[in-house]
């Protein structure tokens, strides 16, 4: 009997220790009801741990306040009445109770004793809006900002050009979808409305030739050849680029090419004093007819002009010729070419020497292309030329510095290798241009019957220059 007695005690002790271990934990069920359990999310909002009017609370200030609605960087307010936004409180509070309600029960107890992690539920919210509403803000919004491309715009005063405007498009159905679903959202308050960018449209060599002749048209019974020859792409423009000019001291550029196809670098110091009068500033015609006796015609300077001419020729540059060495004043045989051959158009060359804007822009681009490792010179000469001597004759014509024309034209420190000419009735330049947005050739020949003024031919080739190099190197 006294066993039996002592088995009953110990288990009115044990039931009495299990009793009071689940009031504890009842209690403490309790009391943890009174915030929401962990995993609990309303309208995308996490309220676990927040109390039942804490989390009603923040939905209805999540749902009163604006949408901030961006369309290209610009912000834009979306307020809940635009689109009779209705967040129904007593129904989000119904759907919540019952959900308590059963995390509170005899399940949810025991899972609790058991310290099994309740699963996350998503309470629903109660929350309308009207489709129409937003379809008609969207409508407006895509009349504000929807936008069709322009096209780049010369602007004359300037010397410059207005960029091309990129497009845009809103995509509608993608910022629907986006929009309404951050409006039943507690958590989106800045929603980013999807569009559909179109490129600006590139400049183009038209616009360029647009501003260029509008230069030309303020300059009354003025004929311009002009030559401007991209050497990244080869696009080309000209503008009576095939027009025979004289050729002035500019044909001293093709005087250098052949005295570099003759000679193996280094020049010997008397040829480099030679090339130096001939292409820098002095722009000597006798050091440039010693050139053309000595090296191109092997003693003869006639022979050298002959020489010339026919490398030219080889080069496909027909229009380019040397009758004559410089200041000789023998009646030179008469060599007729397609390009003064033209009867619509002339600039009275002289028979002695002549050339083309487009012959010289050519025979620049080859020198180029040439000291980059390719180009017609290697292709036409092959093994007498190399890109180092092509640099060297690069090298020979930045050394012309002349501070007008071309060089006036560009920003100061821009590389500009070129070599200009002039005359009474005809001034020239002739240039390679290095720039931070691409390498270019650029011609200019003017001419005016009887007597052309420096004070007008300089300023007007230093414009030219700024409008091609403003064109390669557009402002953003």
């Amino acid at each position: 009997m006294r066993r039996k007695g002592g088995i009953i005690a110990w288990l009115v002790i044990v039931a009495a220790v299990v009793t009071l271990f689940l009031a504890w934990q009842y209690l403490s069920f309790r009391l943890r009801g009174r915030t929401l359990p962990a995993g609990t999310t309303m309208a995308g909002l996490s309220v676990e741990e927040m109390t039942r009017e804490q989390a009603l609370n923040a939905l209805e200030v999540a749902f009163s306040t604006p949408q901030d609605v961006i369309c290209q960087e610009q912000h834009l307010t979306l307020t809940p009445d635009s689109v009779e936004l209705r967040y129904n409180a007593e129904e989000t509070a119904a759907n919540l109770d019952a959900v308590l309600s059963e995390r509170r029960g005899l399940d949810g107890f025991i899972a609790y004793v058991l310290r099994r992690p309740p699963a996350p539920v998503d309470v629903p919210v109660a929350v309308s809006y009207s489709e129409n509403r937003l379809e008609g803000f969207l409508a407006r919004i895509a009349a504000q900002y929807d936008r069709l491309p322009q096209e780049p715009v010369p602007l004359p005063d300037s010397l410059t050009f207005r960029p091309g405007q990129p497009g845009y498009e809103l995509d509608v159905e993608a910022s629907r979808a986006r929009l309404s679903s951050a409006l039943l959202l507690a958590t989106e308050q800045q929603v980013e409305l999807i569009g559909r960018t179109e490129e600006a449209p590139p400049l183009d060599f038209e616009l360029l030739n647009q501003l260029i002749l509008s230069l030309l048209d303020r300059q009354e019974g003025l004929i311009a050849g002009i030559f401007v020859k991209d050497l990244q792409t080869g696009d080309e423009l000209g503008i009576n680029a095939d027009v025979a000019f004289a050729g002035l001291s500019v044909l001293k550029i093709a005087i250098l090419e052949e005295t570099y196809r003759v000679l193996d670098p280094p020049l010997d110091p008397e040829t480099a004093d030679w090339v130096s009068d001939t292409m820098g500033i002095t722009s000597s015609n006798f050091k440039a007819n010693l050139l053309l006796r000595d090296v191109i015609g092997n003693g003869d300077a006639y022979q050298g002009s002959e020489n010339l001419t026919v490398s030219m020729g080889r080069l496909g540059l027909v229009n380019t010729f040397m009758a004559t060495p410089y200041d000789d004043d023998v009646t030179p045989p008469t060599i007729v070419t397609p390009a003064n051959s033209r009867t619509d158009i002339t600039t009275e060359p002289d028979p002695h020497m002549q050339t083309t804007p487009l012959d010289i822009g050519l025979l620049l681009g080859m020198v180029y292309q040439c000291s980059q490792g390719g180009g017609a010179l290697m292709a036409a000469y092959p093994g007498d030329f190399t890109a180092d001597e092509c640099n060297q004759m690069i090298e020979w014509m930045s050394a012309n510095r002349t501070d007008s024309l071309t060089e006036a034209g560009v920003p100061v420190g821009t590389k500009v290798a070129h070599k200009h000419g002039f005359t009474g009735d005809t001034h020239a330049d002739a240039a390679l241009v290095f720039s931070p947005g691409g390498d270019f050739a650029l011609v200019v020949f003017l001419y005016r019957p009887q007597w052309l003024e420096w004070d007008e031919s300089a300023p007007l080739i230093a414009d030219i220059a700024t409008v091609t190099y403003n064109y390669f190197n557009p402002v953003q």
